[in-house]
């Protein structure tokens, strides 16, 4: 019998003689799905951010002019004497508002202008404009304060010292005392919580604005009638924007009496303790201010003297108007047309506060070219209905007085 052939052991072992090999290839091994979709998906979110950052890039560009295109800086004027913005040196003249116990305006004294018969010579030709249109001179107040000299800041006036309503001018002096209030602690809310007020109540002379922050100012609020003591408090305390300016120097200025209509109030004039505030109704108390009084509040804002150089500043950007036809010729609010801006040219600084009525207009106007050749303070009161109804009077006053103070500038 022939010898049996071993019998190849099963199992783990037995197997392994059956695998084949793996050939080794000299390709490169094939990349998995995994991989490549993972690859692309970082190139794709590459070209995303690129596509990001480029649009942020381009708007950054195309915007370049609209934020460069800002409110210009007022100007300064500059101090008799001076090369910068000016302080007061004498001390009786300024006080510290922190040292101050009483709410009382800083300056406790007129700027030392020089009367100049020069500019008398410009005011008495401006009022013989408003006669020549038929206009009552009587009715008719103007300061021109020269300032392009800093060594010497000339005036001259009519009527200048006579007081007179200022309508919505009486909003340049409530926009100087809520600042005061603001840096001495007696308004303790937050500025920016009155930036629309302030906004409205100087740029467009919204009364609904200014009645919140004359109210804000004396801790007052309209209502129904008072009597007694309760009375006399509530006018005693609206009666604090007088004296904070009377005890300063501004004799005998009255500016405690809202301007109507107030809608937020329903009011179309005075009632309650507004209307006990304006006295005998058949001589009713109304608020009075003279040109000089208002061209000393403007001469002190542009100085940067009036309540802090901050606040002076602020103001000033709150007064700034653009002359330019395209940007008040559709705003039915707008405070140029009629009034002095409108005659002007537009390439120059204008700041402005109007006060309009059916029976009244005035303004309190800075105005100063680019070249520094001419720069004056120019107010004008006309307490009449026959200004009311003129609106060519005031532009022909201002174009004269410009075209005088700055002769070598082409008329239009």
């Amino acid at each position: 019998m022939a010898p049996q052939r071993p019998v190849q052991p099963r199992g783990p072992i037995g197997r392994r003689s059956q695998i084949k090999p793996i050939r080794q290839s000299s390709q490169p091994p094939v990349k998995s799905r995994r991989r490549v979709r993972t690859k692309f998906s970082r190139l794709k979110y590459r070209n995303i951010l690129c596509l990001i950052a480029g649009t942020i890039a381009i708007g950054w560009i195309v915007t370049i002019p609209l934020r460069i295109r800002r409110t210009p800086e007022p100007p300064v004027i500059l101090a008799q004497e001076a090369l910068s913005p000016p302080t007061i040196q004498t001390p009786e003249s300024v006080i510290d508002p922190q040292s101050e116990p009483s709410f009382s305006y800083n300056i406790k004294t007129p700027p030392n202008s020089v009367y100049s018969q020069e500019l008398q010579g410009i005011v008495d030709e401006s009022v013989k404009i408003a006669i020549g249109k038929g206009l009552p001179a009587e009715a008719l107040s103007i300061t021109l304060v020269d300032v392009s000299n800093p060594k010497t800041h000339t005036f001259a006036g009519y009527q200048n010292q006579t007081l007179r309503f200022p309508a919505s001018v009486a909003k340049l002096f409530w926009m100087a005392a809520f600042y005061s209030a603001i840096e001495k602690g007696k308004i303790t809310q937050k500025e920016s919580a009155f930036k629309n007020d302030l906004e409205q109540m100087i740029g467009i002379s919204n009364n609904d604005a200014a009645s919140r922050i004359l109210d804000k100012i004396t801790d007052t609020q309209s209502g129904g009638r008072l009597g007694g003591e309760e009375l006399q408090t509530w006018l005693q305390k609206r009666q604090q924007i007088n004296s904070f300016f009377q005890s300063a120097g501004y004799n005998d200025i009255r500016i405690s009496t809202k301007n109507y209509p107030i809608y937020y109030l329903r009011q179309e004039g005075p009632v309650g303790r507004d209307l006990q505030l304006r006295g005998d109704a058949s001589q009713p108390i109304r608020n009075q201010v003279t040109t000089d009084q208002a061209a000393r509040l403007i001469y002190e804002i542009y100085t940067r003297q009036a309540v802090s150089s901050v606040a002076s500043r602020k103001m000033a950007y709150l007064l700034t108007r653009d002359l330019d036809p395209k940007a008040w010729k559709n705003d039915p609010s707008n405070s140029i047309k009629g009034f002095l801006g409108e005659s002007l040219p537009t390439n120059i600084y204008f700041g402005s506060k109007v006060g309009y009525t059916s029976g009244s207009r005035s303004e309190a106007a800075f105005v100063r070219t680019l070249d520094d050749r001419a720069i004056y303070i120019l107010v004008v009161f006309a307490d009449d209905p026959a200004y009311s109804r003129d609106e060519t009077a005031f532009p022909a006053i201002s174009r004269y007085v410009f075209d005088r103070l700055n002769p070598r500038v082409p008329s239009n």
